[in-house]
């Protein structure tokens, strides 16, 4: 299959570490275990190619950022052959797709889309995708303006939050009034307080705070909207031991206030809660295509069972895990959405 190529401005993935706070006690949580995997690399029906995001809608269906085939794709896990649908088709012009690598969906059904190579969102209604198909932004450093989107959550309000990779910033914007509301936390690279290098990763907890993978700074990092810079911490630092990082991308979190992270380059999915970061730091998975390996895991959500799904890239397919669920806290955080991403995988630009 003949790789499609653009030319696109990515930083280097360098790191800085990063220092970390404890809280008090996280609840108990269960270890992931590898349930299946769906799909093989290709570009037809029940194929990936550099699936670089994942997210779930009401009814239980999944929807894949399928980056390399431009196109998003979506199947119901308990018939994945009979249902699997595809949107879009490779390129640049109405319903078409250069680089998908965000995906998330509101609560009537509309699926968001981040395009890191175009840089816009679109929008559009499974129901009528030809007919609803639009898109927000353009390529550029103002307001309105991205630079490589990647991945993207939304809160209960309908403000999408997107980590925006080489602006170095986490936007926000309601569609209703996508220039009226357009704000932008962060803009400066680098490793310090108040600063992201590459983010690509986007979640939230109930009470607003903003968890970002800041991929190059190989750190998580929390944030209030409402006190950006007052309330800015980050956990982790460079590594591949506990409480490490080496390119994290995707993010998402559980009902009880566990997060969960693609270590890409670590070929391993990361768990732990913020109220306890070294305490419940734990890891599952290694380099490989075998049950419980990766090959460069980008994007990741999780279910209202419990289950992770992780866009698993480089093996082209879309993994399950399960055991995930902890008890809740008295303390916990619940998720509100979120889909995360990846450090784009040379052999697919």
């Amino acid at each position: 299959m003949p790789m499609k190529t653009k030319t696109t401005t990515h930083r280097l993935l360098t790191a800085s570490a990063a220092a970390l706070c404890a809280f008090t006690a996280a609840p108990a949580r269960a270890g992931l275990s590898w349930v299946q995997s769906f799909g093989t690399q290709g570009s037809g029906s029940g194929e990936f190619y550099g699936p670089t995001n994942v997210t779930l809608d009401s009814a239980g269906n999944i929807y894949v950022a399928d980056a390399s085939n431009g196109r998003i794709d979506r199947f119901n896990p308990s018939d994945f052959a009979g249902t699997f649908t595809s949107f879009g088709t490779f390129g640049t012009g109405s319903g078409q797709f250069y680089f998908p690598s965000g995906v998330i969906i509101d609560s009537a059904g509309k699926v968001y889309v981040a395009d890191a190579a175009e840089n816009r969102i679109y929008c559009f209604d499974p129901s009528d995708f030809a007919g609803t198909f639009t898109t927000l932004g353009s390529g550029g450093t103002g307001s309105g303006q991205f630079e490589y989107p990647w991945g993207m959550t939304m809160d209960s309000a309908g403000n999408i939050y997107v980590a925006e990779a080489n602006n170095n910033r986490i936007d926000r914007f309601n569609p209703s009034d996508f220039a009226g509301s357009f704000t932008s936390f962060g803009t400066t690279y680098g490793f310090g307080s108040a600063e992201f290098a590459n983010p690509q990763g986007v979640a939230l907890d109930n009470v607003g705070n903003v968890y970002v993978t800041d991929t190059a700074g190989n750190r998580i990092v929390r944030f209030n909207p409402s006190d950006f810079a007052g309330t800015f911490t980050t956990f982790g630092s460079t590594g591949s031991g506990s409480g490490h990082f080496n390119n994290p991308t995707g993010i998402t979190m559980d009902s009880a206030g566990n997060i969960y992270v693609a270590d890409t380059l670590n070929y391993r999915i990361d768990s732990f809660n913020p109220s306890d970061f070294a305490g419940s730091f734990a890891t599952f998975g290694s380099n490989g295509s075998d049950d419980g390996q990766f090959s460069y895991p980008n994007g990741i959500t999780v279910d209202s069972a419990g289950n992770v799904w992780v866009a698993d890239n480089g093996n082209d397919r879309i993994v399950e895990l399960t055991g995930a669920a902890p008890e809740p806290a008295s303390a916990a955080l619940l998720l509100l959405g979120g889909s995360a991403l990846l450090a784009l995988r040379r052999r697919r630009v």
